[in-house]
């Protein structure tokens, strides 16, 4: 384990002591000042839990991988290749050459980007 990753570990271990600590301070409160400061006290516990929750929520955020903008080549050269290639699919096998020859290059471009193919259809 990196140091860094210690010294995660040990930011969170301390973290959540503090929680257990504030917890167990509420608790012991509401048990001396008895039901009449229930919504207050639940509101103090809502608060720290919010906070806990919004610093995990960031840190998976930073840890997950940015994605990378999609290079234009394969889309600029499935185009390129369109031309002839829907040229021969013409002269040999007509309409049907020229669909079959559309689809492939449509499909192509749709999995290069990512995308599912029945988010699409």
């Amino acid at each position: 384990m990196s140091k860094n990753n210690d010294d995660k570990g040990k930011e969170e271990r301390q973290e959540a002591d503090r929680t257990r600590e504030e917890l167990d301070v509420i608790l012991s409160a509401r048990q001396e000042l008895g039901t009449e400061y229930n919504d207050e006290l639940a509101d103090k516990l809502m608060e720290r839990l919010d906070a806990v929750i919004d610093r995990r929520v960031e840190a998976r955020l930073k840890k997950e991988p940015k994605s990378t903008p999609l290079s234009p080549a394969v889309p600029i050269t499935s185009f390129v290749f369109a031309i002839p290639l829907t040229a021969i699919a013409a002269s040999m096998l007509g309409f049907r050459g020229v669909a079959v020859v559309w689809a492939a290059l449509i499909i192509v471009n749709i999995l290069y980007s990512g995308k599912k193919l029945g988010d699409i259809f």
